[in-house]
């Protein structure tokens, strides 16, 4: 049974795609099954691998639709999904995807679809990983309704502390209602120098405010993670020895722990 990851914050550049994509190939080389869901309009996971959004003839935008109307064909869902170019499977977005806001408004059950079609792949994988847009829509709510774990990644500076409230504040709503059983895995801090007073500050804010427990090893500022995705490569196939891939290592060592195996 895959574990179901969604990563999110309301603030955007906080790191989350590059922790998802990351995370994802730190976890496929642990020897699981990942796949990556791409539920962001801009499609930024997507590109960090390498693969051109306006190319795509099936992505989730299309399986989405197609599962509102009730539509969808046998064997769609893995036509869809992006296999053999990285270590992990890759499920893309393009910018059609902000339409279904709008698309699916009166449709019926519509904010539990992205859960309906990971059924049909919780067998099949170990881990996977969602990458979330920052506005809270319906593709928001529909990957934490799906989502087993939250993670949100923050920039420890106090502007994403108000994110990180924000999202708190989401997941309360969410578990009190839509999904009883989503849990905080984790907030990760990301470019995060503990050299200054202002990320200890931060850290120390989390900490007293979550717990040690739900604190993720920190991510180091490092121009190589930043590099990467315009190469269309992870940190690992990009700079497999430098500090962001080794600081990611250790953040997927946390969540192997934290989700049991």
């Amino acid at each position: 049974m895959a574990t179901i990851i969604a990563l999110a914050n309301r603030k955007g550049g906080s790191g989350k795609t590059t922790s998802t994509v990351n995370l994802a190939d730190a976890l496929a080389r642990k020897a699981n099954r990942v796949l990556v869901v791409d539920a962001d309009s801009q499609a930024q996971a997507t590109i960090s691998c390498g693969i051109l959004p306006f190319q795509l003839t099936a992505s989730l935008y299309e399986l989405m639709r197609r599962a509102a109307k009730r539509q969808m064909l046998e064997g769609e869902l893995d036509t869809a999904v992006i296999r053999g170019h990285k270590p992990f499977d890759l499920l893309p977005a393009k910018p059609d995807l902000a339409a279904l806001e709008i698309e699916l408004a009166s449709a019926s059950d519509n904010q539990v679809l992205l859960k309906d079609l990971l059924l049909g792949w919780e067998n099949i994988y170990d881990y996977i990983l969602i990458d979330l847009p920052p506005a809270l829509g319906l593709i928001t709510v529909n990957g934490l309704i799906a989502a087993r774990w939250l993670i949100i990644p923050i920039e420890p500076t106090f502007l994403s502390m108000d994110g990180l409230a924000q999202m708190t504040g989401i997941l309360y709503r969410i578990n009190a209602g839509l999904n009883p059983d989503l849990g905080l895995m984790g907030i990760l801090p990301v470019k995060c120098d503990l050299r200054t007073n202002l990320a200890r500050s931060v850290i120390r804010e989390i900490q007293q405010n979550f717990g040690e427990n739900r604190l993720l090893p920190p991510v180091r500022p490092d121009i190589k993670l930043a590099e990467a995705p315009s190469f269309g490569k992870t940190i690992y196939e990009y700079a497999p020895s430098c500090r962001g891939a080794f600081d990611y290592k250790q953040a997927a060592a946390a969540i192997l722990t934290r989700s049991g195996d």
